[in-house]
């Protein structure tokens, strides 16, 4: 009994075996679907890449070179056998002092022929611009100086040309170191200036003695000239610098032709000893304008005599000489 319902029981299980292998038909096996159980890796999120901004680099500098500014050649003169040093100083309208400063090591009344002198001036184009203005000619009325003649001026062979203006000192007194002012206007209105000096340092009261000026070359070959008095000082009655000078002279020496004039004589100074004595010879044409000058000093140490004798010789630069005046300086041993 047992066997028979071990056996219906197989046979019940071989039959739904049966029937379940009859319902899967191929091609209809369904693969049961993997579903994957989270995990705890991160997720790394990646941000986008942010652009950097450009930066407000600065270019660098550039080392500036120094512009050169052109130095000027010192102007220079070589003395002749026939200059001296005022006379130099005259030509290039400068004091006697400033040209001695510039010259320490020469010895005034000896420089020998080929010393080489510096000139204390800046060269300049030979044409100052027309927008520089033109002097004012009106008379100051509390100068006591004026200017007795209009100027003139006479061309060298250098092409340069010297202007003279006589200053006329109308007052009692002297006063010292007078200058003016000489304007060459050409024809297109350009100007050309220079400062002219008295050839002594003193104009004595009531004397007229020229102020000169050299223009160097070129000149232009057309121009009208004119003057105005510049500077001067006062002189104290107590001044003691100067001393009483007096000169005289032998008839001048004016040969027809000739272009020059023979000065001689002798200065006596009354009191006091004198570092320097300097006499300034001036000839004229017959309307009285200049035509030259010379200044003569005497040689140091000055002779202890009582008196100096000169003798010089005064050229016109051009023109036939009517006159010739003489004038005199003398100035004081300083202690």
């Amino acid at each position: 009994m047992q066997k028979m319902k071990w056996k219906l029981g197989l046979l019940i299980w071989l039959a739904f075996f049966a029937l379940a292998l009859a319902g899967c038909m191929p091609g209809d096996v369904s693969l049961p679907t993997i579903v994957p159980l989270p995990t705890n890796t991160s997720v790394i999120a990646l941000n986008p890449s942010v652009t950097p901004r450009p930066t407000n680099t600065l270019a660098p500098t550039p080392t500036l070179t120094p512009t050169l500014t052109p130095t000027p050649a010192p102007v220079t003169y070589t003395v002749t056998e026939k200059d001296d040093m005022f006379g130099v100083a005259l030509r290039y309208g400068i004091s006697l002092d400033a040209l001695k400063a510039a010259n320490p090591t020469v010895i005034p009344n000896l420089m020998s022929v080929g010393t080489v002198l510096i000139i204390p001036i800046t060269p300049t184009p030979p044409l100052a611009n027309a927008s520089q203005e033109t002097p004012t000619q009106t008379p100051d009325p509390f100068s006591p100086l004026r200017l007795a003649m209009a100027p003139v001026c006479y061309r060298d062979a250098l092409g340069g040309a010297y202007c003279f203006a006589q200053l006329e000192n109308l007052s009692q007194s002297p006063v010292e170191n007078p200058s003016v002012r000489f304007t060459l206007t050409d024809a297109n209105a350009t100007t050309l200036e220079m400062d002219g000096i008295l050839p002594l340092n003193i104009l004595p009261a009531q004397q007229t003695i020229p102020a000169v000026a050299y223009f160097p070359s070129p000149v232009p070959e057309s121009f009208e000239i004119s003057a105005q008095i510049l500077d001067w000082l006062p002189v104290m009655p107590d001044d003691t610098r100067y001393l009483e000078a007096k000169i005289a002279t032998e008839p001048p020496v004016i040969a027809d032709g000739t272009g020059f004039a023979e000065a001689a004589g002798k200065v006596t100074i009354p009191e006091g000893e004198a570092d320097y004595v300097w006499v300034l010879g001036v000839v004229y044409d017959s309307n009285g304008q200049v035509l030259g000058l010379r200044r003569w000093e005497a040689e140091v140490p000055l002779s202890t005599s009582g008196s100096i004798t000169f003798n010089f010789r005064i050229y016109a630069i051009q023109g036939e000489i009517a006159e010739m005046k003489l004038f005199v300086e003398a100035h004081a041993t300083i202690p």
